[in-house]
């Protein structure tokens, strides 16, 4: 029972988007999208249906057993339905970061040539006033104050401001310091929203089940066919 308790612990401290991208955003779930607009030409194109028989390969006039071409279709068309509506809400629901990259190493390296001074104080002001998700986030500030005065101008945002910061030299200098809190930030947001994460799960895994089971039933017709009903 303890086990079983600190499995779900880790489970969702860990529980994120980055995670499941492939199964939710993968190229089946792309495609899906265009399901519902041209879908209803498949699901009641005859000729369709009777490709989708494989009458000759699974011998279904004698194999009466399992699916019929129709039904088969039926299958096919509300799995992608429902990996379409999944990837939809994946789409509007995502977490904002995915724009710099959907997993650590790529967020990371984008957002080290992208971020600029501010980018980087705001994230400094999200983890100070929200506090710390991870060890990156609560050891990174003792190097906080010395990065912002090699970065910043003296008098940054008035009249009389110094160019006396160099921004290039204090991101090399202090790289370590800026992928803390970018890893930080990364795993922060990507925990956001995760009541969305289950419903894109669950659709998905919905819309992938029924996609299964009429490939499940073709192949064991086929089995059959081929090695008990060959004359």
């Amino acid at each position: 029972m303890r086990s079983l308790k600190s499995w779900w612990q880790t489970f969702t401290y860990n529980y994120g988007w980055s995670d499941y991208i492939g199964y939710i955003d993968g190229w089946i779930p792309k495609l899906a999208l265009s399901v519902p607009i041209v879908g209803y030409l498949i699901l009641f194109n005859d000729s369709v249906s009777d490709i989708l028989s494989f009458k000759h390969l699974a011998k279904e006039e004698i194999n009466n057993f399992g699916l019929e071409g129709a039904s088969r279709l039926r299958l096919l068309y509300f799995g992608l339905i429902f990996l379409g509506v999944s990837n939809f809400i994946y789409r509007i629901k995502k977490p904002y970061i995915f724009k710099f990259g959907k997993n650590l190493i790529d967020y990371t390296k984008n957002s080290l040539y992208m971020f600029t001074l501010g980018d980087y104080i705001n994230v400094h002001g999200t983890i100070r006033r929200e506090g710390h998700l991870t060890l990156s986030g609560k050891y990174y500030d003792s190097e906080w104050d010395g990065f912002l005065e090699a970065a910043k101008n003296t008098g940054e945002g008035t009249e009389k401001v110094i160019r006396d910061g160099d921004w290039e030299s204090a991101k090399s200098k202090y790289g370590g310091l800026l992928r803390d809190m970018l890893r930080e930030n990364f795993f922060r947001n990507d925990k956001k929203g995760r009541f969305w994460l289950s419903v894109c799960l669950i659709l998905s895994s919905i819309g992938y089940l029924f996609l299964a089971v009429p490939s499940i039933d073709l192949f064991l017709k086929v089995v059959v066919s081929t090695f008990y009903g060959a004359t």
